[in-house]
């Protein structure tokens, strides 16, 4: 066994896993390349027996994981998570209770924002939602199912400008203990109801860029919509003592084609919901807790 034999033997399996490694064996080995003289012919050109070759083989994935590791600027930690990772679909860098977020690339697997989240030290599970094409590579939550009950906020505040399909600044505690759950805008496919990430706001922008339904009635809504090849979903808009209000899907025999529409979202790429103020005879107002447990939510997605 030569010099080389022996650094490839010793080099950190991890620098075969899908997120480069660097060990001592690494720089060893890269030492050790860079000072071999060149063999004629090329290494490229020669039929080498397959214990050889795996050998090569070792030599490139080293020599790979160091280049990769250089050129996004981590290394082996000497104990606990790095403050900046980067890989193909993310990259992060942690300060304190804030992480800088850069989405590169919304196609990635979700594993591969896993990792670069799991890089600095936060257990988080990444759920691929699928979005309007306005909101594809969008960084959406941290979420925690089972109700936040720690020290400090969450939260995610968008960053401009970005040459990415992201950039924004998330704040959560470093230390918290469970998982959170994230979601990355994908782009839906045709007809696909997008996820709901946020809840409906009557002030807020409507389905159509040059069309308001907004005080309408429902039939004078329904009208355009269908004049424009669009399909129609209905929502009751309900409101409570309290000053909060939630919504309610309902089919279309539910809805008074009199009753005012106070707002409007897209429900996919071909379907609109209005949301309707209820009117007489719609009914006793649902349990908003109920409503809310019983629908599904954009990180229950698997």
């Amino acid at each position: 066994m030569n010099r080389i034999d022996r650094i490839v033997a010793a080099v950190d399996p991890a620098a075969a896993a899908a997120e480069p490694v660097v060990s001592r064996g690494v720089r060893e080995l890269l030492g050790e390349i860079v000072a071999t003289a060149p063999q004629r012919p090329p290494l490229w050109k020669r039929a080498l027996p397959s214990k050889r070759r795996g050998r090569v083989s070792a030599v490139v994935a080293a020599t790979a994981a160091l280049a990769a590791a250089a050129a996004i600027g981590v290394g082996l930690p000497a104990g606990g998570p790095l403050t900046r990772y980067a890989n193909a679909a993310m990259s992060v860098e942690r300060t304190g209770d804030a992480f800088s977020v850069t989405v590169l690339d919304p196609t990635a697997d979700r594993r591969r924002f896993e990792d670069a989240f799991r890089a600095v030290g936060l257990d988080v599970r990444v759920v691929m939602i699928p979005v309007p094409p306005d909101e594809v590579g969008v960084l959406f939550g941290p979420v925690v199912p089972e109700g936040f009950r720690w020290h400090g906020t969450t939260g995610i505040r968008r960053t401009t400008p970005c040459a990415s399909a992201f950039c924004g600044t998330v704040w959560m505690p470093a230390d918290f203990p469970g998982r959170m759950v994230f979601g990355v805008g994908r782009a839906a496919g045709p007809g696909e109801p997008y996820a709901e990430v946020d809840a409906f706001d009557p002030a807020g922008e409507e389905a159509l860029s040059d069309y308001s339904f907004r005080g309408r009635t429902v039939a004078a809504s329904r009208a355009e919509l269908r004049r424009r090849g669009l399909g129609v979903g209905y929502r009751l808009v309900w409101t409570y003592p309290d000053g909060g209000f939630a919504d309610e899907p309902v089919p279309a025999g539910r809805v008074g084609n009199d009753w005012v529409v106070s707002g409007s979202r897209m429900h996919s790429s071909d379907v609109v919901d209005l949301y309707v103020t209820p009117g007489p005879g719609a009914g006793p107002a649902p349990d908003p807790a109920k409503t809310d447990r019983s629908r599904p939510h954009w990180y229950d997605i698997q």
